[in-house]
């Protein structure tokens, strides 16, 4: 498993690094830049641009989660492993929401509701539920993976974050194309390249569009299968007593 997950690590920080990079270089041209390191095909060269990618590729993964993700989730109520917890969310049916929560609250001797005090307003009763939920995910989440119960959640969380990054590095990506093709529009049409830049800003605004569906889907995908494998655990171990 450790060997997986960092193989996924590699890959998350080091497509958005060579990805970004390639843009950098080929926008180049339009302001008189060379290329920071020259591609000879040397075993030298190619190592150096690998290891100058992974660095970028850490930095886009840096602004993935601290910008974007948390823009993400104040949009979307929060992550889906504390959000469909909560009562009035549509995700779990009630029954399975009770059974889960008291599947928790047996396996770890804890109470499931957070403490709210009297007078608390309603938004950061919200806050307290979701900081709660999302100690119990973490809870079920280390039990799995202590239990070595299945690799899902370790895949699904590297290409979750392998899409947060793709999705942070072509929204990076467009905002700096579009931004270059605004300052040197001239230069483009006269050198009769807006053809290929429009379908280039229409392929990374697509582009954005399918990483986000993915990553939202992956993020999911890791919740559940975190839900799914803990709660089979605790009906396996009940049934054995």
């Amino acid at each position: 498993m450790a060997q997986k997950l960092g193989t996924y690590d590699v890959v998350a920080s080091l497509i958005p690094g060579l990805a970004f990079l390639w843009g950098v270089a080929w926008l180049g041209k339009y302001f008189g830049f060379t290329p920071i390191i020259p591609i000879s095909g040397s075993l030298g060269d190619t190592s150096v641009l690998l290891a100058l990618a992974y660095i970028t590729g850490l930095f886009v993964q840096g602004i993935a989660q601290g910008v974007t993700e948390r823009a993400v989730l104040a949009l979307s109520n929060g992550f889906p492993s504390s959000r469909w917890l909560l009562d009035d969310d549509k995700y779990f049916s009630p029954e399975h929401r009770a059974k889960l929560k008291g599947a928790i609250a047996a396996s770890f001797d804890t109470p499931v509701e957070p403490l709210i005090p009297r007078g608390t307003s309603k938004s950061e009763s919200g806050k307290l539920k979701h900081r709660r939920y999302q100690e119990l995910f973490y809870l079920c989440y280390n039990l799995v993976d202590q239990k070595k119960l299945s690799d899902r959640p370790l895949t699904f969380n590297a290409q979750y974050g392998l899409f947060r990054g793709a999705f942070t590095m072509a929204l990076l990506t467009f905002v700096v194309f579009a931004l270059v093709l605004f300052l040197k529009s001239s230069e483009v049409v006269r050198k009769g390249d807006l053809a290929l830049w429009v379908w280039i800003l229409v392929f990374l605004a697509g582009g954005s569009i399918v990483a986000f569906a993915r990553m939202k889907k992956r993020g999911e995908d890791f919740a559940k299968s975190v839900y799914d494998l803990f709660y089979s655990y605790y009906c396996d171990q009940r049934a054995r007593k």
